[in-house]
């Protein structure tokens, strides 16, 4: 068996769970409230597409993530069976890494025990801020005392534990932020994953925000709460390991990192996206029709692009696109910078056989000498301060 799975390349699996018990005002994901009667179908759906998938060769499944929407809001037995149907369907390492997207005011000892006992051994929990005005102006369901109970809850149960913050809210303060971040590194949290507040077209915030109901941090604001962010964390030993995600004791996103690192990884369920076979595609969005879908018999189908090709002729993928090189390169090096290692040479050489420096250093030339970006050994790394100016450096890398 290990010598079998020595020759697999890795793989991970995103489960995307479209439902929420209700809407925060700045979500843009595939999410919805209030279509609870589809839950069974939908499950039903996504045990058929997990078949569907199913892979025995060529890859080994070492990460798991289970996100949304709210997948802690469902039934256990829906997670559960989920995980077991992977099983059934993939070759899995020894010790997958499966994450669970939780909401704080899903959390109780007995559910915290159900999810640890059907295999989730990691939980991001989505706590945003510890601030209850700030919560509430988001619409989030929970305040700042269950998301306290609902770390301690965790922590009790599971060793690998993230929480989700948010920056640049409506009401927050620089002091009010930095009170959200000290309390929750209080809790002996071993991952915090931190973003800039986005007003995303189409939402509630969107809207409220240009009728001037509520106003957003500007850039100046978020960009010292930024710092503020790399100050605090880097003092109580959290490694920056990727712009917006610190880790200690080695607990980085193993399932992020693929994202990160353009490692193939097959996405499941209503407007999950995908990268394998050098292809990009997501799934149609509607949760309805994606119901409507697996009503009828699937074709039994062994080879990856066969499937690929299958799920386009029958109008299932909402985006597909066939990776060129030129796209490929630029997706590298926009990704790779974000990462605590940067942009290194001799991958880059040995990934495309071309020449970074020859290409691009000449492009990096001002970013070099304002000290945003500079070079260790083999690879071109952000500085602290290059962090703020990312986009401005990735921007460079398009011709």
């Amino acid at each position: 068996m290990d010598s079998k799975l020595g020759k697999n390349k890795e793989l991970g699996l995103y489960i995307h769970i479209p439902f929420c018990h209700t809407k925060c005002t700045y979500c843009d994901f595939n999410t919805y409230s209030g279509l609870e009667n589809l839950i069974d179908n939908f499950s039903d759906s996504i045990y058929k597409e997990i078949n569907f998938w199913g892979i025995t060769e060529f890859y080994i499944v070492d990460t798991i993530f289970i996100g949304g929407g709210t997948p802690s809001y469902i039934d256990t037995e829906i997670i559960k069976n989920i995980i077991n149907k992977i099983s059934d369907n993939f070759l899995l390492s020894k010790n997958p890494e499966i994450t669970l997207e939780i909401n704080p005011e899903d959390v109780t000892k007995t559910k915290a025990l159900e999810w640890e006992k059907i295999g989730i051994n990691r939980c991001s929990l989505g706590v945003q801020s510890l601030v209850n005005s700030e919560l509430k102006i988001l619409n989030r369901r929970h305040d700042s005392e269950k998301a306290m109970e609902a770390i301690n809850i965790l922590s009790k149960i599971f060793n690998n534990i993230s929480v989700d913050l948010i920056y640049g809210l409506p009401l927050q303060t620089k002091d009010s932020y930095i009170e959200t971040l000290k309390k929750i590194i209080s809790q002996d949290i071993n991952h915090i994953s931190c973003y800039s507040l986005q007003v995303e077209k189409g939402t509630v915030l969107d809207q409220q925000v240009n009728t001037n109901k509520i106003h957003v941090a500007n850039d100046d604001l978020s960009a010292e709460m930024y710092k503020i962010t790399q100050k605090i964390l880097f003092e109580n030993d959290f490694e920056n390991y990727e712009i917006s995600n610190w880790s200690k004791q080695n607990k980085l996103s193993q399932h992020n990192l693929k994202y990160w690192t353009m490692k193939p990884y097959i996405g499941i369920g209503p407007g999950s996206h995908s990268y394998i076979d050098n292809k990009r595609f997501s799934i149609i969005k509607s949760p309805k029709k994606y119901v409507d879908f697996f009503k009828k018999p699937l074709k039994n189908i062994s080879s990856i692009r066969e499937k690929i090709l299958y799920l386009r002729e029958n109008d299932f993928l909402d985006v597909y696109e066939n990776q060129l090189r030129e796209n490929e390169i630029l997706e590298f090096l926009m990704l790779n910078l974000r990462l605590k290692d940067g942009i290194n040479i001799n991958k880059f050489k040995k990934r495309f056989d071309l020449d970074f420096e020859d290409l691009y250093l000449n492009k990096l030339d001002y970013f070099i000498k304002e000290n945003i970006i500079f070079k260790k050994e083999e690879s071109y790394i952000l500085s602290e301060k290059g962090k703020l100016f990312a986009n401005e450096v990735a921007n460079n890398f398009v011709k």
